[in-house]
């Protein structure tokens, strides 16, 4: 019999907790989870559609698994590109949509006695059920499958479809099991948090307020939402920002900074709506941690254009910038336009990258001096060091030893442009002391 399972998983943050939800699900039923694929009987690939690049690396890693084991597909790839070029790749034995949650337990077991299994429709995911985490201290929350948009540029809407949102009560629910299970960071993820509860006559800031007020030593992320759906709630996302519960980081995703690609896109919003819910934000939290996004070579994308993104960048000097450079994806509006030549992308995209350097490292120049609380919540990339997010979720490398999952007092030392390096000054803060110092946590240089 085949019970010894590995899980890769690729792609967002929804489409990792869908992941996890898998591993515990199967765990659940017996499965064995392994965390070597050459052990494995069956190979589980959970994979990602947005980015031409991601495809070709999962496409590739189908191509490099050894023919003795049997292999199931899940996720948003299947229903972009579909089964017959992932069967071109390799013969697999399963193909499954995103959000599948217990129907997993029906593929590997038709799978494991030698069957095939196939169902690209709408899954039963949950975030009630049992999960195995990446990492244990961080609990991904999925508030809704789906979007409102209709990006020429976005194949995702073919694999998430319509907006499908989750009821607060069962995301309060699996927060509290988070929080129980020793969670200390509640990220809180979709195609697009703004539009939150829209086919449920609800909303995020209603959403947020039912968090808030979940009792537990713990801190939460508000994931990508995009500028359109923020203008309808801009006022209640400040005054929940504000609360100490809230990590004060945002992810608004710019695109581009030209009005006309804009358009072009079909993003249904303007820089200047851009600009305003930006300096809107800061003017009530200062420090605020902006996260955004921007495509470089979109097809119809000038030589203008592009220098209109990179005058808007300079303007707002975000944190953190995603620079994806543009590649069509199946199906879109924008696959049938005439690319733009690869060296023309390449030296905007290092152009942008080079900008973006910057601006972070100007940034995170006025940090160093700070004190205050971070929650330890990562394992750094150096040996024997670890990652700790203040308030304002930046990364704060500490070389001292501490624990995964605790709170920290401590203090900003140097900085570098992707991060900051702190001391400990007070280790092992218990939960109560750590929560009343957090409001002093949102005192900044």
């Amino acid at each position: 019999m085949s019970n010894r399972i590995f899980l890769l998983n690729y792609g967002c943050v929804v489409n990792k907790a869908e992941g996890e939800a898998m591993a515990g699900i199967l765990a659940d039923r017996g499965f064995t989870l392994v965390n070597d694929e050459s052990k494995a009987e069956i190979v589980i690939i959970n994979t990602c559609g947005v980015k031409t690049p991601t495809e070709n690396k999962i496409l590739h890693k189908l191509s490099t698994i050894k023919s003795d084991k049997k292999v199931i597909v899940t996720g948003c790839l299947p229903k972009i590109i579909g089964v017959d070029k992932i069967m071109s790749i390799r013969n697999v034995e399963g193909v499954l949509g995103p959000a599948m949650g217990e129907e997993i337990v029906k593929a590997v077991q038709r799978v494991r006695d030698g069957g095939k299994y196939v169902n690209l429709n709408s899954g039963s995911f949950s975030n009630l059920l049992p999960c195995i985490k990446e990492n244990p201290f961080i609990g991904k929350i999925v508030i809704s499958q789906g979007c409102l948009g209709a990006c020429n540029y976005c194949a995702t809407k073919f694999a998430r479809g319509r907006l499908k949102s989750y009821d607060i009560d069962e995301i309060v629910s699996a927060i509290r099991k988070r929080i129980e299970e020793g969670v200390k960071e509640i990220w809180l993820s979709s195609q697009d948090n703004a539009i939150y509860g829209l086919d449920k006559g609800s909303n995020i800031v209603e959403l947020l307020e039912s968090i808030e007020r979940v009792n537990g030593a713990f801190l939460v992320r508000i994931g990508m939402m995009n500028p359109w759906g923020i203008l309808r709630i801009l006022e209640g996302i400040i005054k929940i920002l504000k609360k100490s519960r809230f990590f004060k980081f945002i992810h608004i995703p710019l695109q581009s900074g030209s009005n006309k690609v804009l358009r072009e896109m079909n993003r249904n919003y303007s820089t200047e709506d851009f600009i305003d819910i930006v300096s809107k934000l800061r003017a009530e939290i200062p420090k605020i941690s902006l996260e955004t996004d921007v495509i470089v070579g979109y097809p119809t994308e000038s030589d203008a254009d592009f220098e209109e993104t990179l005058k808007l960048i300079n303007e707002v000097k975000p944190d953190f910038l995603n620079i994806s450079k543009f590649y069509p994806r199946p199906g879109t509006p924008a696959s049938r336009l005439p690319k733009l030549p690869t060296e023309v992308v390449s030296t905007r995209s290092r152009i942008l990258s080079k900008t973006s350097l910057k601006i972070k490292e100007e940034r995170n120049r006025a940090w160093v001096g700070w004190e205050g609380v971070a929650l330890v919540d990562e394992i750094g990339i150096i040996p024997e060091s670890f990652i700790a997010r203040n308030i304002y979720y930046k990364p704060i490398v500490l070389k001292q030893p501490t624990r995964l999952g605790s709170f920290v007092y401590l203090r900003v030392i140097s900085h570098r442009p992707n991060f900051l390096l702190g001391e400990v000054l007070k280790g092992k803060l218990d939960d109560e002391e750590a929560i009343g110092l957090l409001e002093k946590s949102l005192d900044i240089p």
